[in-house]
């Protein structure tokens, strides 16, 4: 794969920035003209975000303190989500009888916000990391499973059948054919559980953190009509999950479907 150029580089680092740029001009107009009265001016958010990183008397910054408990949850809870999330959605996809058994209960059980499933997962293991695991688990796995299901599926028929006419062994035909055939749609489905993932991640924090955690941030300015710590802990929330996506499928991407030619650059 070529190289990009400088200019090509300036190009979309423009491309990225513009609607960001214009996104804080509206905020900052829309908090001049006092149209919601709880939103911060953006530099007010600026310098809270810089108070945050402020080293404390234990040394670690407050905010980075946060982050890193939150970090450590959704690592752990997308990595469980995807580690079995893609061999369920591959078996489902193969397999008709998995598929026939498995289906109708993901079907069931998809529709159910995952914050609705803190409270049962508090009672069971109380407060801490495992509940707030668990509800990450639950976000992220349901939309790997069914999209790398529905990448199986949708392969061509006649490229299987060619392929074991060919004398294919079942690991040259997963190899070769199921998984480049899929990947594009598994790739989906671990963007939308990357999403999925930090959204469980705060409601959960809300409900379930004993103290740390960017959704415990959050929750806890609330008692202070604090909006300047809220936009903050939401901002970082924001770049964490994009960063998420951006160099953990992204590199997966380039590495998988665009080398092989499946997806343009």
């Amino acid at each position: 794969m070529p190289s990009k150029t400088p200019s090509l580089r300036v190009r979309e680092a423009v491309v990225f920035a513009l609607p960001l740029a214009s996104l804080i001009v509206i905020w900052q107009l829309v908090a001049s003209l006092d149209l919601i009265r709880i939103l911060p001016f953006p530099a007010d958010v600026g310098r809270t975000l810089v108070n945050l990183c402020r080293p404390t008397r234990g040394g670690t910054p407050i905010l980075l303190a946060h982050l890193g408990a939150s970090l450590f949850r959704v690592g752990i809870g997308f990595s469980l989500a995807m580690a079995v999330g893609v061999p369920v959605g591959l078996l489902m996809g193969i397999n008709k009888h998995v598929n026939d058994l498995l289906h109708p209960v993901l079907s069931l059980l998809m529709p159910v916000p995952t914050l609705a499933w803190v409270p049962m997962l508090l009672i069971l293991w109380g407060l801490g990391d495992r509940t707030i695991v668990a509800a990450i688990f639950l976000g992220g796995f349901f939309s790997i499973a069914y999209n790398t299901a529905g990448g199986v599926r949708g392969i061509d028929r006649d490229l299987i059948r060619a392929a074991y006419t060919m004398g294919a062994s079942k690991w040259t035909l997963f190899s070769r054919v199921l998984l480049p055939g899929s990947m594009v749609s598994v790739l989906t489905g671990l963007r939308l559980a990357v999403g999925y993932s930090w959204r469980a991640l705060v409601g959960a924090e809300m409900l379930a953190a004993a103290g740390w955690g960017l959704g415990y941030l959050v929750f806890a300015a609330r008692a202070f009509s604090a909006a300047n710590v809220m936009f903050a802990g939401l901002i970082v929330i924001m770049v964490a999950g994009y960063l998420m996506e951006r160099y953990l499928v992204g590199p997966l991407e380039k590495r998988t479907v665009q080398r092989w030619g499946v997806v343009r650059a």
